[in-house]
């Protein structure tokens, strides 16, 4: 009777060391992503490479943009670009096409 109880203890230990363990790697990637993002950031800012002209467009919203093209999400890039600027479809694609070929 006592065996049976320190089953399901024990998968519930197990699943806890699961689960910190994942935690613990994809806060580690989340940090390492950020710390490439900035250093891609001085990086592109020293070389002077501008992409199309972003007036307009708060730093933190072209910041998340860029963030969601170099990630490969252009759906989401632009559908930011036409939630902060107003644009249409077509000149948020366009807009968000050549910023992502000036990288």
């Amino acid at each position: 009777m006592f065996e049976l109880q320190i089953i399901p203890a024990a998968i519930l230990v197990l699943l806890l060391l699961l689960f910190i363990t994942v935690s613990g790697n994809m806060s580690s990637r989340a940090k390492t992503t950020e710390r490439l993002e900035r250093k891609l950031d001085l990086v592109i800012k020293h070389l002077g490479i501008e992409g199309p002209a972003a007036e307009g467009i708060p730093p933190e919203a072209l910041a998340e943009i860029d963030r969601c093209i170099w990630s490969d999400r252009r759906i989401e890039a632009i559908k930011l670009y036409r939630e902060t600027t107003g644009h249409g479809l077509l000149e948020a694609k366009e807009w968000v096409d050549r910023r992502a070929a000036s990288y």
